[in-house]
Parts: structure tokens; C-alpha cells; sequence
């Protein structure tokens, strides 16, 4: 591993304000996935379109949906044969269209 960039505090003050904008939005976005506001191809296909949003892990988003837990988003994950560490922006269609039979609309 490198070392940390020398930033000066103006700098380090945007790239706080810039990541605490990021957690805010994906937290948003996972509680509209859980209040159902979203199937879960609509949610994938909305994070890929925020670049923010896709650094979500797939499971943390298949635990959003209702009615899936840490088991099922794991037994899902693992029988579309898509790794633990997956995150949004790394699925392909394949593996959207999979996720989406698997753990339904």
C-alpha cells in the first residue's frame, strides 16, 4: 500500500464533505429498496446509473429487499455464483438477469 496523498484541510474538508454525501445517498437508496420502491433490477439498473451507488455490495442490497435476510442474500449470491465481495458496478447482465430469478421481481 502507498501512502496517504498530502492533501491540505481545504482539500481533506471537500473529500469529507464529498464522502459523508455518498454514505447519505446510499442510505437513502437502501431504505427506499426496503420500503419497496424499487424491484430489484430497478435497483440495480438506478445504481449503476449513480456513480456513487455502485459501490453498494450486492448482499448489502439483496438484504435491503423485504423478506431477505444475511442467509438468503448469501444462498442467492452464491447459487448465481456471483463472489461475497461483489459490488454493483461489477455485475454483468447475466448475473442481473440471474439475481433477478433467483430473488424474484
Amino acid at each position: 500500500m502507498g501512502t496517504a496523498p498530502n492533501l491540505t484541510s481545504d482539500e481533506r474538508a471537500a473529500a469529507l464533505r464529498k464522502a459523508t454525501a455518498v454514505r447519505m445517498a446510499r442510505r437513502e437508496f437502501k431504505d427506499a429498496v426496503a420500503k419497496g420502491a424499487f424491484t430489484l433490477s430497478g435497483a440495480i439498473e438506478a445504481a449503476k446509473a449513480d456513480e456513487g451507488l455502485t459501490g453498494i455490495r450486492v448482499r448489502d442490497l439483496l438484504q435491503c429487499l423485504p423478506g431477505v435476510g444475511p442467509k438468503r442474500a448469501s444462498a442467492t449470491m452464491e447459487e448465481a455464483g456471483i463472489a461475497a465481495s461483489r459490488r454493483i458496478r461489477g455485475l454483468g447482465q447475466h448475473q442481473v438477469d440471474s439475481l433477478a430469478k433467483l430473488a424474484g421481481p
